[in-house]
């Protein structure tokens, strides 16, 4: 249930940067660098997210890379920036094999280690890490790297790229 929450907020998210692409005058700064493609894979809604951030994980011996998607940030709300790369698919188990990333980044990199989360990540057809805290190292609109904690007790480390991309997100 809470994995289907989640993936209806970032449908939703993806949706919403669709809509403030296609309401945006062509002139306008404030628009993401490209347009998610929200679609249906399987009978079920899925977002097709695009750019040019990318993301890895090592976790469990294996290396994970993520790919297509962008770094946003609300403007309004202040909120912590947040990545979300991949393919999003809503009520499939395993994310229909797509690859899937959504993760958080503290607003607040003050100090040598911010903190920040991952929502999920799929590969594979399956789901590699669920709702997990991270520490986190770098510089927001640029990249940094980030070590957690798994629920099943195995550590992970990682590292994101937003390729100098921040979308102020209105």
């Amino acid at each position: 249930m809470r994995r289907t929450r989640i993936a209806t907020a970032v449908l939703l998210t993806a949706t919403t940067a669709c809509v403030a692409v296609l309401t945006a005058d062509a002139s306008t700064r404030n628009a993401p660098p490209c347009t998610p493609l929200v679609t249906t894979i399987g009978g079920h809604k899925a977002a097709v997210n695009c750019g040019p951030a990318t993301a890895s994980i090592r976790i469990g011996g294996r290396s994970y890379t993520f790919r297509n998607g962008f770094c946003e940030q609300s403007k309004s709300t202040g909120a912590a920036p947040e990545l979300n790369l991949g393919t999003t698919v809503i009520g499939v188990k395993g994310n229909a094999g797509k690859a899937d990333l959504s993760m958080l980044i503290d607003a607040h990199l003050h100090s040598p280690f911010g903190t920040g989360s991952i929502f999920h990540a799929d590969f594979g057809g399956r789901q590699i890490l669920g709702d997990s805290l991270i520490k986190v190292k770098g510089t927001l609109a640029s990249k940094g790297t980030f070590t957690g904690t798994a629920a099943t007790g195995v550590n992970f480390t990682g590292s994101w790229d937003c390729h100098g991309v921040l979308w102020q997100a209105p």
